[in-house]
């Protein structure tokens, strides 16, 4: 995800900060970090053309390698969308019978109108719980798509009952996949985890205070990765809690020593404690345990 306003943003960055929540932080177990590389490779999927525009049924692979587990559990394409709405929202629905799941995956940033649905820093009702607020180009880009989403997760459901809905994304797709996973959450799946990696704030206190009380989430920072500093604090936007800020440095081997969990929504410990939100740093927001956008096409097209 580009911000073109970067340079405005980053000048007024330090204005009007929250105070930091109490915070507790914790390594993570091997269980868990097998968990969190496994999950990301479907949000690396979803910036394959070849995946979120596929025949139903035909099996998920990425060209460039950053899928393996994907590939080798076989999951195919339930369902897929794309360059159907004003914020191109694009991604997929997956079956994967090996690990008994039902995946929800959103890509990320690639179009010019997606780029300008991640600079859309105004507030909207979601309608999701009283005094709650989401960041308008976010929660645009899942209510254009909810319908069908919903209707085709209703039949993969039905079709699997036993398996766990998983939503995951990067980048703006992460923000789409939370405020997807907390409205599914509330229309009949409790259990939906969420797997968010490079996430932006999406939400005001209140919204990110309901998200984190849900459960089942897990959002993913790396270093000083800009994108998860936007939108600003001063802006009232915070994040859901807990953090997962992950410490190696790029194209390195993640291990369970180099993830830190910070509870919090406005913590200083993490990815926000390390400075303003600066374009020279993006190197650190295309690298979660893999090269997440690998798949995404050349240039910058209107819609993908």
């Amino acid at each position: 995800m580009r911000f073109s306003l970067f340079a405005a943003l980053s000048a007024v960055a330090s204005l009007s900060y929250a105070l930091p929540s109490e915070l507790q932080a914790r390594d993570v177990l091997s269980a868990e970090l097998n968990q969190f590389d496994f999950w990301v490779q479907y949000a690396a999927a979803a910036y394959y053309i070849d995946v979120y525009a596929a025949q139903v049924g035909a099996k998920i692979s990425c060209s460039k390698g950053n899928c393996p587990q994907v590939e080798e559990a076989g999951a195919t394409v339930f369902y897929d969308f794309s360059s159907t709405t004003i914020t191109d929202t694009a991604g997929f629905i997956a079956v994967d019978h090996t690990n008994a799941a039902i995946v929800l995956s959103f890509r990320g940033s690639y179009s010019i109108r997606n780029w300008i649905t991640d600079v859309t820093f105004i507030y909207t009702n979601p309608g999701l719980c009283k005094g709650c607020f989401a960041e308008l180009g976010f929660w645009s880009s899942w209510k254009l798509v909810r319908d069908d989403v919903m209707k085709e997760l209703k039949e993969a459901v039905a079709q699997n009952p036993s398996y766990e809905l998983v939503v995951v994304g990067h980048s703006l797709g992460a923000a789409v996949a939370t405020l997807a996973a907390a409205d599914l959450r509330g229309k009949g799946y409790p259990s939906a985890k969420l797997y968010a990696y490079a996430s932006p704030r999406v939400a005001n206190k209140a919204l990110a205070k309901y998200i984190t009380a849900q459960g089942n989430n897990y959002r993913f920072t790396h270093t000083n990765d800009p994108v998860p500093k936007l939108p600003l604090l001063a802006m009232g936007y915070v994040h859901i809690s807990p953090e997962y800020w992950i410490t190696s440095p790029n194209n390195a081997t993640v291990n369970t020593s180099d993830i830190k969990v910070i509870e919090g929504d406005v913590t200083f410990d993490g990815n926000t404690g390390t400075g303003l939100p600066l374009l020279k740093d993006f190197e650190a927001h295309i690298w979660y345990f893999v090269q997440v956008d690998a798949g995404k096409g050349d240039g910058l097209p209107f819609r993908a």
